[in-house]
């Protein structure tokens, strides 16, 4: 079974790393202990599909939906964090492979989706609080070694 809480500790992780602001999950980042500084990001997970393996196959599938909302004092500030969020989710390299790898023990996080943009929201910005809502699916595949001893003859899978 793919591990939900697994897979969003690694995109946190991966979004603090990659746009260089802190990240929290589900409520304000903390940096030392203290409120972080704006701008930053806070990542909701918001659930998913999760398939186990079938009798012929060893993989297991999950897709993962994520909300990654943007806060920043000022409208530029959340544009430029927004764009910092899908290059760091979305980038690929000249090859075509991803920028930033999504880093899960045994889990491959294959395919990264923006599904909702729903751009700034300046309508807090005479308060200092401006956000802006991007939704993500994230799908991956774990794939589980066999139980069987090799040569044991009694694999079905033909891993002898």
């Amino acid at each position: 079974m793919i591990g939900g809480a697994h897979v969003t500790e690694a995109l946190q992780s991966l979004l603090a790393a990659a746009t260089g602001r802190p990240c929290g999950r589900g409520r304000l980042p903390l940096v030392a202990g203290q409120p972080a500084s704006l701008p930053y990001t806070v990542l909701y997970p918001q659930g998913g599909l999760l398939d186990g393996a079938p009798l012929a196959d060893r993989s297991e599938d999950g897709q993962f939906l994520y909300q990654v909302t943007v806060v920043a004092a000022r409208t530029d500030q959340a544009e430029w964090l927004a764009d910092r969020v899908r290059q760091a989710l979305l980038g690929r390299t000249a090859s075509g492979d991803w920028e930033n790898l999504i880093l899960v023990p045994g889990v491959d996080v294959w395919a990264r989706e923006l599904l909702v943009d729903d751009g700034v929201d300046p309508a807090g910005a005479d308060d200092g609080m401006v956000t802006a809502v991007q939704r993500y699916k994230l799908s991956a595949t774990a794939y589980r070694a066999s139980s069987v001893p090799q040569g044991t003859g009694s694999d079905p899978m033909g891993a002898c």
